[in-house]
């Protein structure tokens, strides 16, 4: 999985995309599916969204809500500075009091998703739950 992760993110290859669609369609969503965002300066170098790509190939609908204003990579973190990290995402639009799903491509400490519950509760969801493609 590492090696998928390397090549899917970092050398680009979104075609691997499609390895994970047929399974992540099979899913029972309910709820708003809000996914992870990179930051802007990140989407630049990448091209692309490797989460939203995922989500686009499972032809799973998503809701933009948040964006990453921290560019800081989190993968260079030790557990410790990952869970003492200063706010990574401002919401960009309203919340409703509603179900979501937070979706990204890998959990490791937990951080990035504990911290993107937490505003999506602090602004009106009734409840946030999470789906990864990987557990590092």
């Amino acid at each position: 999985m590492k090696d998928f992760l390397h090549q899917y993110k970092f050398l680009q290859d979104v075609a691997l995309a499609n390895v994970f669609a047929g399974e992540l369609k099979t899913l029972p969503l309910q709820g708003v599916v809000v996914p992870i965002p990179m930051h802007p300066e990140k989407l630049k170098i990448r091209t692309f969204s490797q989460v939203e790509e995922l989500l686009n190939h499972a032809e799973i609908p998503f809701q933009n809500l948040l964006t990453k204003v921290n560019s800081s990579e989190q993968g260079k973190k030790s557990k410790k500075e990952r869970l003492e990290a200063e706010t990574l995402f401002e919401l960009i639009h309203e919340v409703e009091a509603t179900h979501y799903i937070l979706f990204d491509d890998i959990y490791t400490t937990g951080a990035t998703v504990h911290q993107a519950a937490k505003l999506l509760k602090d602004a009106g969801a009734t409840s946030v739950e999470a789906i990864t493609l990987i557990k590092g």
